[in-house]
């Protein structure tokens, strides 16, 4: 079959008109051409009857021709030279053009990118502390820092995927059933709240396991998102932690996911201690004529530091990750009985440096993080 065809016509003397076609389809087994030359579409074609023929016409397989092209036993309506037409057209030359018609057999194809969720299993080395869980707590009071929630969420490649988010509980599914939510600015993606409290209504305190399973573009995966300790709350059960609750509305570019619009509540418990609080005050004073000084602007800038005990990447890599970098809006809450300060209740913060990762002991896996907020509102201030 001819790929393509290289058409040159002249006019009156005018430049070259050059038309690169590609066969339009087939008659008497070999392609069909067509183009529009002076608003009139002409036909190039090979006749069954007349072998070595092919013919320009102005109805496709109708004579009376044009004129006639040979194909000197080629598939292709070749012209070595110049052949005339009548009308407006006065030659056209045919000629191959090698397949390529100048574009290099341009084909447009469009592919759904996938992006698997990320996961990663760790291999056992031998090490003690192998396995990695949190503690969570739930309460059926209105006092928010006593109930903990974890949130999960998976992107899909289309609407024909499918997914799932399964609690179990000592290797059995439980009672309770995690409802997925659609992202509101993010197509084809879905998170889900635990709220630990109706967990323990339903299934009591115990070790959880939650995991997502996903059939995305028909590769099937599992993974476990986190290990529970779930435990009701009571002032013994929380001493020695403290927690961070975080609401995501940001485009999370970590995740891959815009976040905005859905504000999507999460908790994280760990040992540790947030506190040691200090004023940073801000002290502007003016000296009048008199050389008497007065204030002008007292404002307390307070932050707090978050100190984190060595622990195991299942916390530390959330809180740096997660909860300190995407966070919309960010409260403390500390149970420390040697805390100078018993109020730091979902308190509201923002970050204000860098969380430090400590590393202990070289030979352990475990690490701590310090890290410092201040509070959200600034209106610890006087003024004149």
């Amino acid at each position: 079959m001819c790929d393509c065809l290289k058409l040159t016509f002249q006019n009156d003397g005018n430049a070259p008109l050059t038309f690169e076609l590609s066969p339009t389809g087939t008659l008497n087994g070999f392609d069909t051409f067509e183009f529009v030359y002076f608003g009139v579409t002409y036909y190039i074609w090979h006749n069954a009857s007349s072998p070595g023929d092919w013919n320009i016409t102005a109805v496709l397989g109708a004579l009376p021709q044009l004129t006639g092209l040979k194909d000197n036993n080629s598939d292709c309506p070749i012209a070595e030279t110049p052949v005339w037409l009548p009308g407006p057209i006065d030659y056209v030359l045919t000629e191959a053009c090698e397949g390529d018609c100048g574009h290099e057999d341009r084909i447009f194809k469009e592919y759904t990118s996938i992006r698997l969720p990320k996961t990663c299993i760790e291999e056992d080395r031998g090490y003690i502390d192998c396995c990695c869980e949190q503690l969570v707590l739930g309460n059926a009071g209105s006092d928010s820092w006593k109930n903990d929630k974890t949130a999960v969420w998976i992107k899909l490649s289309s609407v024909s995927d499918l997914f799932d988010f399964k609690l179990y509980k000592d290797g059995n599914l439980t009672t309770y059933t995690i409802t997925p939510i659609l992202f509101v600015n993010e197509p084809n993606a879905f998170y889900g709240v635990i709220n630990w409290y109706d967990v323990l209504v339903l299934d009591g305190p115990g070790c959880y396991q939650l995991r997502r399973n996903w059939n995305i573009s028909g590769i099937i995966g599992s993974d476990v998102w986190g290990r529970y300790q779930l435990k009701p709350y009571t002032i013994n059960n929380a001493i020695g932690t403290a927690r961070v609750k975080a609401f995501f509305n940001l485009n999370q570019e970590i995740e891959g996911i815009d976040f905005t619009g859905s504000n999507v509540e999460s908790t994280l418990r760990f040992y540790g201690f947030i506190g040691n609080s200090q004023p940073n005050m801000e002290i502007d004073n003016l000296i009048y004529n008199n050389r008497e000084m007065k204030s002008n602007l007292r404002e307390n800038l307070t932050d707090y530091e978050i100190l984190v005990d060595a622990t195991l990447k299942c916390i530390t890599a959330p809180l740096i990750n997660l909860y300190l970098l995407s966070e919309n809006e960010l409260f403390i809450s500390d149970y420390n009985a040697h805390n100078h300060d018993y109020c730091i209740k979902d308190l509201p913060v923002i970050v204000s440096e860098s969380p430090e990762m400590v590393y202990p002991d070289p030979f352990t896996r475990k690490a701590g993080i310090k890290a410092k907020v201040s509070d959200k509102f600034k209106t610890k201030r006087t003024y004149y």
